[in-house]
């Protein structure tokens, strides 16, 4: 990872947000957080519909899109072990399917949301203990 300094391009994953996003833009300022020993970069990126600001560690700021997509596949691949690990028989994925809704466009408002790390794994699970191939 890079040390960054006001004008540098970043890339980086908005915060609070569960979709795995890259947004990029330049460090405007750093400013101090809460905790006293630490400090964020401040970005501003525009949308084309608007400009939004960002307060990101630089810890999670990287030089290359492609760093980004890296760590976020490895969220995503943590969050679907996740999902596994307390899956071992088809009792458990049964119950787990019962319990959750992992059809695409779940909310019904046409939004095509739905918790994909759930879906996923259920698509893996599915294989590993059925022997079915589900798809894509």
């Amino acid at each position: 990872m890079c040390k960054f300094k006001v004008g540098d391009e970043v890339y980086f994953s908005p915060y609070r947000t569960d979709a795995y996003i890259v947004k990029h833009g330049k460090i405007a300022k750093f400013e101090q957080s809460l905790d006293p020993e630490r400090k964020y970069a401040v970005m501003y990126c525009d949308d084309g519909r608007s400009v939004k600001e960002y307060h990101i560690f630089p810890e999670d700021l990287y030089c290359t899109e492609q760093e980004v997509k890296e760590v976020l596949k490895q969220r995503f691949r943590f969050e679907v072990d996740e999902v596994k690990k307390n899956i071992h028989t088809l009792e458990d994925l049964l119950n787990f399917l019962y319990n959750h809704d992992i059809s695409v466009d779940a909310a019904g408002e046409g939004d095509d949301y739905c918790v994909w790390e759930e879906r996923i794994a259920v698509r893996e699970l599915v294989k590993e203990i059925c022997g079915i191939e589900l798809g894509k």
